[in-house]
């Protein structure tokens, strides 16, 4: 029994010594370990960068709303502040200031309560400049697209989180979405969050917002316009491109069918394709341009030189080609306004298939525009090793090639401006949130 006691009465003062080595030895480091334990931050969301046509107006733009809490047990927030705060407040929502005292009285944690939900910015803006201990502001931002439909395989549109998944908000969504800030609070030993007066904050750096080449204006008629279109032939779909062909600025760009970005999950995935960049097709006798331009710039044919079609069809490569009906003898320019197959089909058998080749890669068919729009396809174009009998005549008149329309249009604005390619893009300006290009 002695033993026993004698063992049993050491415990005391080798656990006393151990507190007094941890006290002296490692107090400091562990003081320090606890303190960053207690601390934490919460994120301060970046506003997103708005987006603006040619003339400022805002299509797309971020609505911010706020969620105020209060820490009532923060130094400095005396009985005199309480009531002077929950006045105010009644005043800014027009509830009574016994409904925010009973909510604080009644709070089931000793985490701050929340008191208001969905602030406007005005009203964030006035509880800031009352400078009330123990309020937390707590931003909430939601991407907002002012005019629904419009323009928005060119905007796409963002997921929940905010990040960009579409359209413009895709691609430059690295320069839209900004860097989030952060505020220092405090932790307990129940991880609920409480409010720490004269905390550190970094503030975030809001995202830069982008200015379009395109025009509010000209975009509504060109949908319109596009619509009537394509219900009247009865198309599963269509798009229409409007752009300067001297600087490579595109004025407009619309898709039927389209979709809603503020509600896109509501709209099936086929509405989502930007068919502008995104599709090939065959292109028919609009790329007939490519042939003509070729035998003229080379010298083998002249714009008033006489091409005989015969009865309207000819053989190319054992297989007849035909007109809609016998045009007879025509000028290559006249060939053109028509349309012949059996003339531009002539025109383009006349050419070594390296030079229709390099002409239609000149003109911009066979590889992207690299316009700043995302999905791009670079279309299909045969190296001459690869064609048969029939391809050549069949090229010089819009088949055996696929192409996106933004192609063609990029084509014709070589034509339109004396012979140079340009690059189609969207985006005019950058400006960051000072306003500042």
């Amino acid at each position: 029994m002695y033993v026993v006691l004698t063992v049993l009465s050491i415990f005391p003062v080798l656990i006393t010594g151990q507190v007094f080595r941890i006290l002296l030895g490692e107090g400091v480091e562990l003081r320090a370990q606890g303190r960053r334990q207690a601390s934490s931050f919460v994120e301060i969301p970046a506003v997103r960068g708005a987006i603006l046509d040619r003339a400022g107006r805002i299509l797309a733009v971020d609505v911010g709303r706020y969620e105020l809490a209060l820490d009532p047990t923060v130094n400095g927030f005396t009985p005199e502040a309480a009531a002077s705060f929950f006045e105010k407040l009644s005043d800014l929502t027009g509830r009574p200031a016994s409904s925010f005292r009973r909510q604080v009285r009644n709070r089931t944690s000793r985490r701050y309560v929340v008191l208001l939900q969905n602030l406007n910015e005005q009203q964030k803006e006035t509880v800031d400049s009352w400078d009330v201990p123990g309020v937390v502001l707590q931003a909430e931002f939601a991407r907002r697209y002012n005019y629904g439909q419009t323009a928005s395989h060119v905007l796409g549109h963002v997921d929940t989180d905010g990040k960009g998944i579409a359209g413009l908000e895709a691609y430059y969504d690295e320069t839209l979405r900004g860097v989030p800030g952060r505020r220092a609070v405090k932790r307990d030993r129940l991880n609920a969050i409480k409010a720490f007066v004269g905390g550190s904050v970094t503030e975030p750096r809001h995202g830069e917002s982008i200015v379009l080449t395109i025009d509010l204006v000209r975009q509504t008629i060109l949908e319109e316009e596009l619509a009537r279109g394509v219900e009247e032939t009865g198309a599963k779909w269509g798009t229409a491109i409007a752009m300067d062909p001297r600087t490579g600025a595109v004025l407009a760009m619309a898709n039927v069918p389209t979709y809603d970005a503020n509600r896109p999950a509501a709209f099936p995935q086929d509405a989502h394709r930007n068919r502008a960049v995104t599709d090939r097709y065959e292109p028919g006798s609009t790329f007939k341009l490519v042939a003509a331009v070729a035998a003229v710039d080379q010298g083998v044919f002249r714009p008033d030189d006489m091409i005989d079609t015969g009865p309207g069809w000819l053989s190319f490569g054992g297989r007849p080609m035909k007109d809609t009906h016998p045009h007879g003898r025509l000028t290559l320019a006249e060939a053109i306004a028509v349309s012949s197959n059996v003339a531009l089909a002539k025109v383009g058998v006349s050419l070594k298939p390296g030079v229709m080749y390099q002409y239609a890669r000149n003109l911009g068919f066979g590889l992207p525009t690299w316009i700043d729009l995302p999905g791009e396809v670079g279309g299909l174009l045969k190296k001459p090793s690869r064609w048969s009998r029939t391809t050549q005549s069949r090229l010089s008149i819009g088949y055996e090639v696929d192409v996106t329309p933004l192609q063609v249009l990029t084509a014709y604005s070589a034509l339109a401006n004396g012979g140079l390619l340009i690059h189609p893009f969207v985006v005019a300006e950058r400006r960051d949130a000072t306003g500042e290009v």
